[in-house]
């Protein structure tokens, strides 16, 4: 049995966000950081949102990269999405990827987070801690839309692959076994 069909047909080898029990503790810290409601927790939150956001970014580049190597099976494609980079590198990644189920909508979320982002970053001597703050409240309101909408992204390449492999794969399978079989 080749790669991909091996990959397809455990759905625990199917594209996953790289260390999820860290990343849901840190999205945690976050939540709370906001609840605590100083400056300085909410930068912090910001601050880990941010980098929650770019590995739910690199996680969706994998499925679409997944997506195509089922889709041209069984020709083959080596797609690795480039880790270490930074989150406008991703948004441009998923700009130029398949499309998929609220693309535009999330990509426009990311955008809009990374603009605050960049702005509060960049910019934090010259702005009014006040404003700043009311911009992280936006920016966790934001983060919350970017969650939902990854979450709902998810679901929809589950059931793309869980089709796949049901629709597609299994009869590859079974012409494998048969053509065993025949021997």
């Amino acid at each position: 049995m080749d790669k991909v069909l091996e990959r397809i047909m455990d759905s625990d080898n199917w594209p996953c966000i790289k260390n999820a029990e860290n990343l849901e503790l840190l999205n945690n810290m976050a939540d709370k950081a906001f609840v605590i409601a100083s400056f300085e927790s909410k930068f912090a939150g910001m601050l880990i949102y941010h980098q929650i956001v770019e590995s739910m970014c690199l996680h969706i580049i994998e499925n679409c990269n997944f997506y195509v190597e089922l889709s041209l099976y069984p020709m083959t494609i080596q797609l690795k999405p480039r880790d270490g980079k930074m989150l406008g590198y991703y948004i441009n990644e998923l700009e130029n990827s398949i499309d998929f189920e609220l693309k535009s909508e999330f990509i426009d979320k990311v955008k809009i987070y990374n603009q605050y982002r960049n702005k509060i970053v960049h910019e934090l001597t010259k702005q009014n801690i006040d404003d700043i703050e009311k911009t992280l409240n936006v920016m966790k309101t934001q983060f919350d839309g970017i969650f939902n909408l990854y979450d709902n992204i998810q679901d929809w390449f589950r059931v793309c692959f869980k089709d796949f492999k049901k629709d597609t794969f299994v009869d590859c399978l079974d012409d494998d076994y048969g053509d065993e079989n025949n021997e």
